[in-house]
């Protein structure tokens, strides 16, 4: 014990002498180690006495502990600041909104989607029936729709649990990740277990990054944080009973792990005779068109999606209604779909004489590319000058 510990009750100058006033510390829990307390101690008293040696205050209490804040004479207790508790999020399932019907795919896209529906229907004869279960104790049927954005993943997803007869349980990463470290598989665990308890079909929008290599030396917390994301994904699909479905709009290079689990159905850019149905089903009949409206016609008009169809109807008929005009134009319903696949502008690189990059001829992007080696090989000859010049 220090003699700090030791001090006597009082304290002041006597004949010029200083005595410490009494230090004290109490109240350590049982469980920690006696070595630990020890140490603790000694060096904390012995700071303590450099600054009383320096300073020489008056008698004074020192708390420690853990929790709640001791209360002062004539003070109402002062508990710590309150923590934010994160909130877990909140996963419903909804009805169905497309069928089979409604699907404008493919043959061998629609074949590959009903081989996934017979999946989870023979899953009782296969499993039970057939003892299947014996090298499979939890089966489960994960799928990834892959390919470019508004080709009907979304709309395939949906189709598929109404031919099961089932509710879908929708969600993108966005909602599962949090900012506290930790809570994203725990999200991602919850996510499971909703759609295991309400039977649902689970389908998990924009998952390119969940389904994507492991970092292997993540460097950022974010980057620890989809690692352990990845290793919850891997543990619930071992374990989930059930129809779970990924849709990712870009070619990624998968966890391995991951991707042997997984039956990829692709998904591409209708035909003619695809976008021929398409407008056919996206022109109801109490829409008003004009007799020049034909979707065969319409239909020449390649390299566009589903979803690029419907919204060019949409904004025709928005656009007619608000011009008040008696009915939906060929012509404005090609404007339409023009302004929805024109892309952002670019920047260009316009050479000396102003003209654009993207407007030249191949001899006179050479020209560009010329000009541009010479001024930087003057640039380095005039840092070399610069560089040899005397002081």
């Amino acid at each position: 014990m220090s003699r700090h510990e030791r001090g006597l009750d009082g304290h002041g100058t006597d004949n010029g002498s200083w005595s410490a006033p009494r230090l004290f510390l109490s109240g350590f829990p049982a469980d920690l180690p006696d070595r630990e307390l020890v140490k603790f101690r000694v060096r904390l008293f012995a700071m303590l006495g450099e600054i009383i040696d320096h300073y020489r205050p008056g008698p004074f209490v020192l708390s420690a502990g853990y929790g709640t804040l001791p209360p002062r004479p004539g003070h109402e207790p002062s508990p710590w600041p309150a923590q934010e508790e994160p909130q877990p999020p909140s996963f419903s399932t909804v009805e169905p909104l497309y069928t089979f019907d409604q699907l404008v795919l493919p043959e061998e896209t629609v074949s590959r989607l009903l081989d996934c529906v017979s999946l989870v229907e023979v899953a009782p004869l296969v499993f039970d029936t057939w003892n299947l279960r014996s090298i499979e104790p939890h089966p489960s049927t994960a799928v990834n729709f892959r390919g470019p954005p508004g080709t009907g993943k979304t709309m395939a997803a949906h189709a598929v649990a109404h031919r099961l007869g089932r509710r879908i349980l929708s969600c993108r990463l966005s909602d599962l990740e949090s900012k506290y470290h930790g809570e994203g598989p725990k999200n991602l665990a919850a996510l499971f277990a909703t759609a295991k308890e309400q039977n649902a079909v689970l389908f998990v929008d924009e998952a390119e990054s969940l389904l994507s290599r492991r970092f292997a030396q993540p460097q950022q917390a974010a980057e620890s944080a989809i690692n352990s994301m990845r290793t919850e994904l891997l543990m619930a699909l071992d374990t989930f009973q059930g129809l779970v479905i990924f849709a990712s709009n870009l070619p990624h290079s998968y966890d391995a792990a991951v991707e042997s689990r997984l039956l990829h159905v692709d998904f591409a850019l209708p035909d003619h005779a695809a976008r021929r149905r398409i407008w056919q089903t996206h022109l109801p009949a109490e829409l008003p068109v004009h007799e020049d409206v034909s979707p065969d016609d319409l239909a020449d008009v390649g390299d566009v999606s589903g979803r690029d169809i419907k919204l060019a109807v949409i904004l025709a008929a928005v656009g007619t209604a608000r011009r008040r005009e008696a009915a939906v134009t060929r012509e404005t319903l090609l404007t339409a779909l023009k302004e929805q696949r024109t892309p952002p502008p670019s920047s260009a690189v316009p050479d000396e004489s102003g003209a654009e990059l993207s407007e030249l001829s191949d001899e006179g992007k050479e020209s560009v590319a010329a000009q541009l080696r010479r001024r930087l090989a003057d640039a380095k000859g005039d840092s070399d000058s610069d560089t040899d010049a005397p002081a």
